[in-house]
């Protein structure tokens, strides 16, 4: 995700906080601060502003730590099934864990999905029963401690029944997809969950433009503001939940394609011992502008694109040949077999933010052509004009 820093690791796993997060922290600061018990020391008397901010501040690192143990808690059992995660990243409506794919059986994503929420009732509880003990114990110098117990486990209560409502893609709705995944296909089950979850964003959506009756409770005022937070929340859900569906859509659509079905074999290569001004007026003739490369026995080397020609001088594009040009090649990420399927492909070139792969030869390793982005947006477009 961008926009984000990485703060730490935790069992190999990068933890980044998007820009996002860090905006709402200070917000769940002033929260604890200023609100009014039970969730918050607003009312408590004899306890200045400044010790007010110091325990808002320990109860929203708990609270930080709180929703990093629930992706944690997604990773770890996704991490038992095999996924591989790269990264989870916390942002303003929650957190994310970045994996290689998740596991299309029906009981792998469903306890998957389930863990987090189950984490956050766990957390929940435990800092409530915490709040009981000092409350029973009463003595006034836990009072503070004993508040911001209650709230954090409030919260988190929230956090999650907030996950398991069905609202794809949040943790219930990989829930219903799950359970419905046991009557039909995976990408049945996914379009049946987006709907749900869509319909959860409109009603988000219409309930955060309403004015906020605990706002009219509170001031008297007749005209409330608007929930934009909430406004915030719909857009964000229906906005993931289209773009899940479209993702598993192209997914299944590729399925079962090989490489060499997809991948373009005319005007895909030049030698690495090419001139530039040569290659320049091939990329002019041929109306393409980014090359594989490849060796004088036919092994691919790397790419080159127009974009790093224009960066040459006049004098550098007539003394450079391709070869200067060629950057990092990793024969792992940037090369696919022809016989490989054409998912993986796409699969790789998402991981590693590439637009083509350089296809090889099954039984050689000798290059045979490319696969692109565009050759795959294309060929799937085909396919739905036969559906």
């Amino acid at each position: 995700m961008r926009a984000s820093i990485q703060v730490g690791k935790i069992i190999g796993i990068p933890i980044r906080l998007h820009i996002s997060f860090l905006f709402i922290l200070p917000v769940i600061v002033v929260m604890f601060a200023e609100a009014s018990e039970p969730v918050g020391l607003g009312d408590i008397e004899n306890l200045s502003q400044y010790y007010r901010y110091i325990f808002a501040a320990l109860a929203t690192i708990l609270f930080f730590f709180s929703v990093l143990l629930h992706e944690m808690s997604h990773s770890y059992v996704a991490m038992g099934y095999g996924a591989k995660i790269h990264s989870i990243t916390l942002f303003i409506f929650g957190g994310l864990a970045m994996m290689d794919d998740i596991p299309k059986e029906p009981g792998k994503e469903w306890r998957i999905a389930i863990a987090g929420p189950a984490m956050s009732f766990a957390l929940g509880g435990a800092f409530l029963i915490s709040y009981f003990g000092l409350k029973y114990v009463n003595l006034p110098i836990y009072y503070p401690a004993q508040v911001l117990l209650f709230g954090l486990g409030y919260l988190n209560m929230v956090l999650a029944t907030f996950n398991l409502l069905p609202a794809f893609p949040m943790d219930g709705g990989r829930v219903l997809r799950a359970l419905l995944a046991k009557r039909m296909s995976f990408l049945q089950a996914t379009k049946k969950a987006v709907f749900v979850g869509k319909i959860f964003a409109i009603i988000m959506g219409i309930v955060g433009l309403m004015p906020d009756p605990f706002h009219y409770y509170a001031t008297g005022d007749v005209i409330a503001p608007f929930n934009l937070f909430l406004i915030f929340i719909a857009i964000f859900l229906y906005t993931a939940a289209t773009e899940e569906e479209r993702a598993t859509t192209t997914f299944a659509m590729l399925e079962g394609i090989k490489v060499k079905n997809v991948m373009r074999s005319e005007h895909t290569c030049v030698l690495d011992d090419m001139p530039i001004m040569e290659l320049s007026d091939k990329m002019l003739a041929e109306k393409t502008y980014e090359y594989a490369v490849v060796g004088a026995s036919g092994e691919p080397k790397g790419f080159v694109t127009f974009g790093e020609i224009k960066a040459l001088s006049n004098e550098q594009r007539y003394i450079f040949k391709v070869s200067d040009l060629i950057g990092s090649f990793d024969r792992v990420s940037d090369v696919i077999s022809e016989e490989e399927e054409a998912v993986e492909a796409l699969k790789r070139m998402l991981k590693a933010k590439k637009n083509v792969l350089a296809v090889v030869e099954a039984a050689s390793g000798n290059f045979i052509g490319v696969i692109t982005r565009a050759n795959l947006a294309t060929y799937i477009e085909m396919l739905k004009g036969r559906v």
